[in-house]
């Protein structure tokens, strides 16, 4: 870890989960949302529609462990379709935004799995009515995009590989421009060349 504190830390320690509990506002009760994405250097989310192509080792390690220790994943159906997603064990709820319920090869497997539910419609109502404490957000950027501008980010745990990627590939967010909140710098990781960020909304502290 660079910041705040230099030192040797694992990932469970890095990403410890203790502070993620389910939240109550005006609107209702939801999960905490964690973000989770990799980048390149220059922005770029993935490489010939993979993202997994970006990462290494450790980054794959941060993934699993959030992706892991999650009540419910929610994400695009083409980001499902791009990055072959495979059924969650039972314990944990797929929620995959989607008009078409098309799901790509994996299709039939999602829904005999009995855990994987198509959602479509307003995000804050699918949101709101999300089981559990902790939900992580997989994007794509247009799903990403969407969450942010309706305030369902509490967290955002960003990886950016050595890499420069160019081309037209689709940013973290992609949407329609507005102002956001700024966000304050929880911790700032590295390993083998990845830097590994952690965000919380300014309103959470740290």
């Amino acid at each position: 870890m660079l910041f705040p504190r230099p030192q040797e830390i694992s990932v469970e320690e890095a990403y410890n989960g203790n502070h993620r509990i389910r939240r109550r506002d005006l609107f209702g009760d939801r999960p905490w949302v964690v973000l989770s994405m990799i980048s390149s250097a220059d922005g770029a989310t993935s490489i010939d529609g993979n993202s997994a192509q970006l990462g290494g080792p450790t980054d794959r390690e941060v993934f699993l462990h959030l992706h892991r220790s999650a009540d419910c994943v929610l994400v695009g159906a083409h980001t499902v379709r791009k990055d072959t997603y495979s059924p969650l064990p039972k314990n944990q709820q797929l929620m995959v935004l989607s008009n078409s319920g098309d799901l790509g090869s994996n299709t039939q497997s999602h829904l005999d799995a009995g855990n994987t539910r198509i959602v479509a419609g307003d995000i804050e109502k699918i949101v709101y009515e999300l089981p559990g404490s902790v939900c992580v957000l997989e994007g794509g950027p247009s799903l990403n995009n969407q969450m942010l501008r309706a305030n369902l980010i509490d967290e955002i745990c960003l990886t950016i590989a050595p890499m420069f990627v160019g081309g037209t590939t689709p940013r973290i967010f992609e949407g329609e421009w507005f102002n956001h909140e700024s966000w304050t710098l929880a911790h700032v990781c590295q390993d083998s060349g990845f830097v590994f960020l952690r965000y919380l909304r300014s309103e959470l502290g740290n």
